[in-house]
């Protein structure tokens, strides 16, 4: 029998539902830590901009996280746009603290990725949060490492904390800005050689164990370089490419098949049988289909000593968060994601076009809703 820590569970989709839970659940007595990361992406300040529209009042401290892509990235030339974003978010909101971070590391003539090491240290100890009652990381504008190792050190201090507190009632949310329209005209540039699983994430990729590995990519277009690295990297017995849907294109899961035709079929030799699909726009239900996924794969190879299970995300930041969950409640699950040194905005005419369809979400994952089903456990 399988058991969900996220089921049931809360998630808000589009401006008007958020803005109504928001202008309900938060009073006097709130004081709110917002977690931003300081980019070029034009909806990096989607979330902030309706939080504080809503009510002047709110009690809300901004933690800014600055990141440092390494010398010559890409995304260098797109200044401008940070700054405008920056100039925005100082004249909604008073920023608490501006966290630096390096993405990258140069040392014995080899450069390494830290950004996620250097991420979880953001947040040091439960003492950084321990005065707010609820915190929102909006990873509009941060890079996928960096919010997979904040996301993961905030929930385990507030796990660790609730068990020894039971007054411990903080709430904690992911705010997500999503259009797959507008990622597709973003495109990384200088992929990374040396691949590592994600610092807190390494689940038992690591150990000195000989249990088959089976592999979840999750799929989004134009990754056939990023997927064909991880594969390397991961060297897994069992493939099961997931793909977008229930999704807003009808299609895209079928544009996907026909893209990575080759590389899945002919290289990889992916049975068609062991093709996954998971909803575009729920990461709580992205969640509990790779669960079960790794779940029955466990039982099944258990009289043989089981199986060690890793996730790739070549998607969205949504279904991201889907796979963060299931690596964190399952512990031995491994994410492997190739980064990269820089982004390039293919056509920045029609920025502002695709931005119209943007809808945000807020995926509840901590507080309120679960602590209670907790203690009547």
């Amino acid at each position: 029998m399988n058991t969900f820590r996220w089921s049931p569970y809360v998630l808000l989709k589009g401006r008007n539902d958020i803005n109504v839970f928001w202008e309900k659940h938060f009073n006097s007595d709130s004081k709110i830590l917002f977690i931003i990361g300081k980019g070029f992406d034009i909806r990096m300040n989607l979330g902030i901009k309706e939080l504080s529209s809503i009510n002047s009042t709110f009690d809300i401290h901004c933690l800014l996280i600055e990141f440092d892509e390494g010398k010559n990235s890409p995304s260098d030339k797109y200044k401008h746009y940070v700054d405008d974003n920056t100039r925005q978010l100082k004249e909604m909101v008073p920023i608490i603290a501006t966290k630096k971070i390096k993405l990258l590391k140069d040392s014995d003539r080899k450069t390494r990725r830290v950004g996620d090491r250097e991420a979880a240290n953001i947040i040091n100890n439960y003492s950084d949060i321990e005065d707010f009652t609820d915190i929102i990381i909006d990873i509009s504008a941060l890079p996928r490492s960096v919010f997979f190792s904040i996301i993961g050190k905030i929930l385990s201090l507030l796990d660790n904390y609730s068990f020894n507190d039971s007054k411990i009632t903080k709430n904690l949310y992911i705010l997500t800005a999503e259009n797959a329209k507008l990622d597709s005209n973003i495109i990384e540039e200088g992929i990374d050689e040396d691949l590592n699983y994600t610092y807190g994430f390494t689940g038992e990729l690591e150990l000195s164990i000989n249990n088959p590995i089976v592999w979840f990519p999750m799929l989004g277009e134009g990754k056939n370089l990023q997927l064909s690295k991880a594969y390397t990297r991961i060297n897994p017995n069992e493939i099961c490419p997931v793909l977008p849907f229930p999704a807003k294109d009808p299609r895209r899961s079928d544009k996907l098949i026909i893209e990575y035709n080759r590389l899945i079929f002919d290289e990889f030799r992916v049975e068609s049988q062991n093709i996954m699909y998971a909803y575009e726009q729920n990461p709580f239900e992205v969640y509990r289909s790779l669960t079960l996924a790794i779940n029955n794969y466990k039982q099944s190879l258990f009289k043989l000593g089981g199986c060690r299970a890793a996730i790739s995300v070549f998607s969205s930041k949504l279904l991201s968060i889907g796979a963060l969950l299931t690596s964190y409640e399952l512990k031995g699950v491994g994410i492997l994601n190739v980064d990269s040194h820089g982004y390039s905005i293919i056509n920045e005419d029609i920025i502002e076009e695709l931005n119209q369809d943007t809808e945000l979400f807020l995926s509840w994952i901590y507080g309120s809703p679960y602590y209670i089903d907790k203690k009547l456990m």
